[in-house]
């Protein structure tokens, strides 16, 4: 759960285990810090191969997974790719100082997580932007400049320690005058046998200010992610080292997801700290949370193939959309595709993908699948797969019936059409498309139709057909018997009835 500390500011605690209250000091009394932990987090895989920018990663598509430059515990200004004007995010190391330095055995690690999140965040916004990292080693500008921080004292002072965890890696890298937040590896500080991520946002107004005056384009925020102490360090894995974990702490930083958003876990006009996600998935950002959520988890888009089988915002609505539609949410609240820690994938190239020449756009949807035909039972109903930017090559389809519990997939039904049974009758039905062009793949759902019919109704044979002629003559038939029978009953009312007559 999330607990709200005596000085105002609210720490996250979102986990299945009963991890403490972490303090902190912040000038926002709506500062909150999101915990997730691996288990909250098991359906958002990023650890799978990044479908077409991590298998050419290291010749010339995206950045390389593996990392290059010499160990510091500064920061590098002598090789910064990016002015230091710019907002950006400080990717830092940190171990106790009773613990050994494994900079060596976390530095791929960290490399390939920044790869893996920026290939994925350029492909769900359409090749258009990804985070801005401070990068630049000696090795060169696609390098992570990842600080090394050696935390002044033993483990005991920062194991699920969020706050002396902060202090001590900000007085580390320095007062900045410019906007800049900051994701902690912090080696081995997990108290328990749980690996999880602390990351802090703002709710409230000003957190979900629209434009380049929202609060979380100042910066100044931090998330951590807690290794477990014991466990080896991941090495040289091109998958990295938990980056679902690290993409989701980063976007509590960017700011999302606000209460106000419509698909936020907060009750409708509430302002309970214990919330700070949303329940529509299947997205980077929505997970069960406590049982007072606004709504029961729901998973309302495909999963996607590739790195992410997640969303980034399902149905484009709660925290980013590149394109949101006048008089929307996201069109009059905060939107984080407007943060200014993003950047356009011209800036950071070749981080998005595609080298410097060329960026990745997969398909985005601008108008909804549809499904066509009669909603009765027996019909065959088929898909239209909707409208598409960036030119899909392949669909791939999901029939779905509304249940109490929300949608669930009809097994087996992946086809373009689909033949409506018994099981859908007095239910709505849906299909899910995911489309996919060589730079990665997008989801979208139908409109919900209306409740399904039993067969036949509103629906008279033709006169014409055989079928038809057999009940038109059966109904002719029909008819004449009745009339005689009419007519007789009549006939038997005209005749005069015999009466007993007492003499």
């Amino acid at each position: 759960m999330i607990r709200l500390n005596s000085i105002g500011a609210a720490v996250f605690a979102l986990a299945a285990l009963a991890l403490p209250t972490f303090a902190m000091t912040h000038s926002a009394p709506e500062k909150l810090t999101h915990l997730d932990t691996r288990g909250q987090l098991q359906d958002v895989n990023l650890a799978e191969v990044v479908a077409t920018a991590q298998a050419a990663a290291n010749d010339g598509d995206g950045i390389p997974t593996a990392w290059c430059g010499e160990d510091r515990t500064t920061d590098n200004t002598a090789n910064a790719v990016f002015p230091a004007s710019k907002a950006q995010f400080k990717v830092v190391y940190a171990f106790a100082a009773d613990r050994p330095n494994r900079f060596a055995g976390w530095r791929d690690a960290i490399q390939a997580n920044t790869a893996i999140v920026q290939r994925f965040l350029s492909a769900q916004g359409g090749g258009t932007k990804a985070i801005r990292f401070d990068m630049g080693t000696s090795c060169g500008p696609q390098y992570v400049d990842i600080q090394i921080v050696p935390l002044p004292g033993p483990r005991s002072s920062y194991a699920d320690n969020f706050s002396a965890i902060s202090g001590a890696v900000n007085r580390a890298l320095g007062v900045s005058s410019t906007p800049r937040n900051t994701i902690v590896i912090a080696d081995g500080l997990a108290g328990g046998t749980q690996e999880y991520g602390l990351g802090e946002t703002i709710m409230g107004v000003s957190g979900e200010k629209s434009g380049a005056t929202n609060v979380h384009n100042r910066g100044g925020l931090t998330s951590i992610l807690f290794s477990k102490d014991g466990a080896a360090a991941p090495g040289a894995s091109r998958w990295g080292w938990w980056p679902e974990g690290f993409l989701h702490e980063m976007t509590h930083n960017l700011g999302a997801v606000q209460w106000g958003a419509p698909h936020s876990t907060q009750p409708r006009g509430g302002s309970a700290p214990n919330y700070g996600h949303c329940w529509q998935g299947a997205d980077v950002m929505c997970y069960v949370e406590d049982a007072g959520a606004a709504h029961a988890m729901q998973i309302d888009c495909a999963g996607l193939p590739g790195a992410i089988p997640q969303n980034y915002d399902c149905g484009r609505d709660d925290y980013f959309n590149p394109a949101p539609a006048p008089g929307s949410y996201l069109a009059t609240h905060w939107n984080t595709y407007d943060s200014a820690f993003l950047a356009p994938c011209g800036e950071i190239a070749p981080a998005c993908g595609g080298g410097a020449n060329w960026v990745p756009q997969a398909p985005a949807a601008t108008a909804p699948p549809t499904v066509n035909g009669g909603l009765r039972r027996g019909v065959k109903v088929t898909a239209g797969v909707g409208a598409w930017t960036n030119t899909p090559t392949s669909y791939a389809y999901q029939w779905q019936r509304l249940a109490a519990a929300g949608w669930e997939d009809i097994d087996s039904e992946t086809g373009d059409s689909y033949l409506i049974t018994s099981d859908d009758l007095g239910r709505r039905l849906r299909v899910t498309i995911v489309a996919t062009n060589p730079d990665g793949s997008a989801s979208a759902a139908s409109n919900p139709t209306v409740p399904v019919g039993g067969a036949g109704v509103n629906r008279a044979a033709s006169q014409t057909s055989k079928k038809g002629k057999k009940s038109a003559a059966k109904a002719k038939t029909s008819t004449k018997k009745k009339k005689a029978s009419s007519k007789k009953k009549a006939k038997a009312k005209k005749k005069p009835k015999k009466k007993k007559v007492r003499l």
